[in-house]
C-alpha cells in the first residue's frame, strides 16, 4: 500500500500529517508504538490525540484498541481500509488462524461463503472484536493442544495464518457447529478426499484430544466408502459409550456399536 503524498497534501491535511501518511501507509496496520516511532515521539506526547485527529478526517480507521489501518486514496466515496478480512483478523487476537467454515471455503472445500469470518487461537478471549470494518468476526477459543495444523499462506502479498485442509476437517468434527454440521463435512470428505493427507488425517483425529472426532471420522469414511477405515480403528481410542453424530442435531437417530455413536442424521454415500 503505498501514499502519494503530493495528492495528500491537496486535502485538509497538515504538513506533519502528509509525512505521517505516507512512511505509514506502507503498511497495512499500525499500533500507536509505530506511530510513535514513525513520528518521532515519545509515551509523554499526544500521538493518541494525533490519531483522533486523523480517523476524525477520514484517513485511517481504528481496527481494534491501539491498532489502526490506513485509508487509501484509491478508496473513493467508501473511506474504508482495502484490506482483505483474514488480514484483519490477524491483527484482533494473537496467535490467530483463519480456521473452521472460513477455512472450508478458503481451500475451496465448500462452496458455502460464509457471512462471518470463523478464527481460532490458543486462549481465552475477554473481549470478542464482533463486528470490524463492517465484517463480522467470530472467534474461537480453544486449549493450547488443540491449535495445530496451522499454515501460512498470502492474499494480496500479505501473510496470514489458515488451518490446513486436514486440521479444517477435524476441527469441522470436533465443533460441526462452525462448519454447518458433520453433514457439511461429509459433503467435503466426498468430494475432496483426493486432496487430503490420510495419515495426517489419523494422526490429527488422535491428537485433537475428542474421541468424538475418531469416531466421526471413521463412521464418514466408511459410509462413504473412504481410505482405510481400519487403520483408523488401530491408532484411534474410541472411548466407551455413544457419542452424537451430530452434536448440532437432536438425540433421535439409531445407535452404531461399531463406533460408539448415535446416528442422528442421514449421510449420504
Amino acid at each position: 500500500m503505498t501514499i502519494d503524498t503530493q495528492n495528500i497534501t491537496r486535502s485538509p491535511l497538515g504538513r506533519m500529517e502528509a509525512r505521517f501518511l505516507a512512511k505509514i501507509g506502507v503498511h497495512p496496520t499500525f499500533s500507536i508504538q509505530d506511530a510513535r516511532r514513525v513520528l518521532g515521539q515519545q509515551e509523554t506526547d499526544p500521538t493518541r490525540q494525533f490519531l483522533e485527529r486523523l480517523q476524525t478526517k477520514g484517513w485511517i480507521r481504528r481496527i481494534k484498541r491501539g491498532r489502526f489501518a490506513v485509508i487509501p486514496l484509491s478508496s473513493g466515496e467508501n473511506r474504508s481500509p482495502q484490506l482483505h478480512e483474514f488480514i484483519v483478523a490477524m491483527e484482533l487476537v494473537s496467535p490467530a488462524a483463519i480456521a473452521y467454515w472460513s477455512a472450508l471455503n478458503h481451500h475451496g472445500m465448500t462452496d458455502q461463503l460464509p457471512r462471518t469470518v470463523f478464527v481460532a487461537t490458543d486462549h481465552p478471549v475477554r473481549r470478542p472484536p464482533g463486528d470490524v470494518l463492517g465484517v463480522t468476526y467470530k472467534i474461537i477459543s480453544l486449549r493450547p493442544e488443540k491449535f495445530f495444523g496451522v499454515v501460512k499462506d498470502w492474499i494480496d502479498e500479505m501473510p496470514f495464518m489458515v488451518t490446513d485442509r486436514e486440521k479444517t476437517i477435524i476441527d469441522g468434527l470436533d465443533l460441526p457447529q462452525y462448519v454447518g454440521g458433520v453433514a457439511e463435512i461429509a459433503k467435503v470428505l466426498s468430494i475432496g478426499w483426493t486432496q487430503l493427507d490420510e495419515s495426517r488425517l489419523r494422526k490429527y483425529a488422535g491428537k485433537i484430544g475428542n474421541s468424538a472426532v475418531a469416531k466421526r471420522l471413521g463412521f464418514l469414511m466408511e459410509t462413504l466408502g473412504l481410505g482405510n477405515v481400519e487403520a483408523l480403528r488401530k491408532v484411534a481410542t474410541l472411548a466407551p459409550g455413544f457419542s452424537l453424530l451430530d452434536p448440532t442435531l437432536s438425540r433421535h437417530g439409531k445407535y452404531n456399536r461399531r463406533w460408539g455413536l448415535l446416528v442422528n442424521t442421514e449421510i449420504n454415500a
